[in-house]
């Protein structure tokens, strides 16, 4: 058999190869956003792709995005991640929760992240104000259960 003939063996129809591109998120997950002042109330986030048009979505200085867990506000069980435009980037924290405790990261690039602190209700520094394409990675991955992409770093607080 020559090597192009095992390239056809295994050739895919091309919109088969688009739904394996396309990543689910890993188990049921919902999302809130404020853009302005709206609040959009809780709805079920689609795919991957759904996910980083979400995140597209909070654009303007103080918008946020929290995607979590079905229910996990009331399972106490389960994952989130948050992202809020800064006006110049992205504040992004991804968090498990597991019964009454939260570990919360805040993610930031590089090992400054590390250090760089996880205070509530403060600034984010700057390694930590994350680029659009940053926050799609960081999130998307997060939520699909694979933990934070190489070249981040991640500040902790956790939430008893």
């Amino acid at each position: 058999m020559k090597g192009t003939d095992m390239l056809d063996t295994i050739a895919l129809p091309e919109s088969s190869l688009q739904l394996m591109l396309e990543l689910q998120p890993e188990g049921a997950l919902e999302w809130k956003a404020q853009v302005g002042t709206w609040d959009t109330g809780w709805h079920d986030v689609e795919s991957s792709s759904h996910l980083v048009a979400l995140i597209q979505g909070v654009s303007h200085d103080g918008d946020w995005l929290v995607v979590q867990t079905r229910h996990v506000d009331l399972t106490h069980y389960g994952r989130y991640a948050q992202a809020m435009s800064t006006g110049s980037g992205y504040h992004v924290e991804v968090a498990i929760v597991s019964g009454g405790v939260t570990n919360n990261w805040r993610i930031g690039l590089g090992p400054l992240a590390d250090e760089a602190g996880n205070a509530p209700h403060t600034g984010v520094a700057p390694s930590q104000n994350l680029s659009l394409a940053g926050a799609c990675e960081v999130m998307v991955s997060w939520l699909n259960g694979h933990g934070l992409p190489l070249g981040y770093g991640a500040a902790l607080h956790v939430y008893s």
